[in-house]
């Protein structure tokens, strides 16, 4: 009997498990059905699963090369003519074992000829961040914006095109907008939220918001 119960708890533990690798599986063939209809509902193209050309599409952001098992699904692409559209879920991973991390966020990627912008990445500052910088690593702030730097975490391998691209506008604009993430390049951008998928029902809002940062980059450009 004794001998019974690690083989017991083993057996629970596994269907514990299987269940929720069930569930997941189940909702996300949901989620990917209910935005193949919202793409379909915009006028919008929609790729269940993205090939590799879309993967190198994005290399150069600094959010693919994030952790591991990396994946664009659940792609919605249009063209308006002056502005590319991309919206997609990304997915990475990162530590191992117990510390296993699984991110996922809804990411929207505008690309126009307007758009010309030094390499760069803005995200919500944390405690970790801080004393990150305390200890040398780097975060562009800017001392006639303290709200700014506070609140957002600032990265990009050429500084003094940052601090000349980020006019007072910009740097108001995101002061405005706590909590969102932008990374940018080129003629590229992408809007998002950190560890967020949106739901399908918000496509259309992410989208706005998008094209307001966007708005903001072209003026800046």
């Amino acid at each position: 009997m004794e001998a019974f119960v690690p083989i017991a708890i083993f057996v629970a533990i596994a269907l514990v498990v299987g269940v929720g690798i069930y569930w997941a599986y189940i909702n996300d063939k949901k989620r990917t059905e209910t935005l193949k209809i919202q793409a379909e509902t915009m006028g919008l193209r929609f790729v269940e699963e993205a090939g590799d050309d879309v993967r190198q599409r994005f290399d150069r952001f600094a959010l693919f090369g994030q952790g591991r098992k990396r994946s664009v699904e659940n792609l919605i692409e249009g063209d308006s003519g002056e502005v590319k559209i991309s919206i997609f879920d990304y997915k990475y991973v990162t530590g191992s074992g117990k510390h296993t991390k699984h991110h996922k966020q809804t990411i929207a990627a505008l690309q126009s000829s307007s758009l010309n912008c030094p390499e760069f990445s803005i995200r919500p500052e944390n405690f970790l961040d801080r004393v990150g910088s305390a200890m040398g690593f780097q975060d562009i702030d800017f001392e006639s914006h303290p709200e700014f730097s506070r609140l957002f975490v600032l990265k990009g391998p050429d500084e003094p095109a940052i601090r000349e691209f980020l006019k007072p506008a910009l740097l108001e604009y995101f002061e405005g907008h706590a909590g969102i993430s932008l990374e940018a390049s080129g003629d590229t951008m992408f809007f998002y939220q950190a560890n967020k998928r949106s739901q399908p029902e918000q496509l259309k809002d992410l989208l706005s918001q998008a094209y307001e940062a966007y708005g903001v980059l072209t003026d800046a450009s």
